[in-house]
């Protein structure tokens, strides 16, 4: 039991750095490309072509040239321990230590491969076990369950009144300018106008008196629900609740063991 609690120092953070990639781009319903890859980690096309090799070595991927990678049970496990590290870390900065939105993505990229299993869950416990952290995106719970996030890409839905479920841009830029002009998670909004070939999306934020403008490519990374379906009660900063192993109300999955 202590072994289990202890972080493994066998898988270097490289090695889960990309599986955690290919999980977040898998969630996006995307191929995980050599380029999409690389364009995530910052890295040479070049360089994720050997990763991907080794990693289908090790048994963690599928990798096919020209297609791209897409992971094992194994590689998938691990993914999703790291995505909730990752996401639980997020919620600690934000909470506890006050950290925006906007900061906590960098700060926790770099403490993920470094804190213990019995860290993370008493992080996890403290918090009392939050579903979302504060992008709004769901946190596996110790089982890997994670919320079956039924939402629409904003650049995809037509005129009305939405809540905001996630931001999937982590750039702190970007997040800083979407809290300057009121838009985050579990905030509603009408979408009042799409301009045609590829133009802004006009905005209002529950409450505000100006519209806000948003590019498409912008509206590609904010995820909603629409008003006239019954969204999840929101909370605070975007973060929801659970009890460990409950998720009232809502619908579940566990990634494969």
């Amino acid at each position: 039991m202590a072994a289990e609690s202890q972080r493994t120092t066998t898988v270097s953070s490289t090695v889960e750095d990309y599986l955690k990639v290919v999980l977040k781009i898998e969630d996006m319903k995307q191929r995980a490309s050599t380029s999409r890859v690389a364009r995530h980690l910052d890295v040479a096309d070049a360089t994720v072509t050997d990763m991907l090799r080794k990693l289908k070595k090790a048994g963690l991927l599928e990798y096919k040239p020209y297609y791209g990678a897409t992971l094992t049970r194994k590689g998938r496990r691990m993914a999703v321990r790291m995505l909730r590290r990752h996401r639980l870390l997020e919620m600690f900065l934000h909470q506890v230590l006050g950290y925006g939105w906007e900061q906590v993505h960098q700060e926790a990229e770099r403490l993920e491969h470094a804190v213990s299993d019995l860290f993370i869950s008493r992080i996890d416990a403290l918090l009392d076990y939050p579903a979302q952290d504060p992008h709004g995106e769901a946190i596996p719970d110790a089982r890997g369950f994670r919320q079956v996030e039924d939402d629409l890409c904003l650049a995809e839905a037509e005129p009305g009144s939405y809540i905001i479920r996630k931001v999937t841009n982590s750039e702190a830029e970007f997040l800083a300018y979407l809290d300057k002009v009121g838009l985050r998670p579990a905030i509603r909004f009408s979408l009042q106008e799409k301009a045609p070939f590829q133009g802004p999306l006009k905005l209002l934020p529950e409450g505000g008196r100006e519209p806000v403008y948003l590019g498409l490519e912008a509206s590609g990374s904010i995820f909603v629900v629409p008003l006239k379906q019954r969204p999840p009660a929101p909370l605070p900063e975007g973060a929801a609740s659970r009890q460990a192993g409950d998720r009232p109300g809502r619908a579940t999955e566990k990634e494969e063991a």
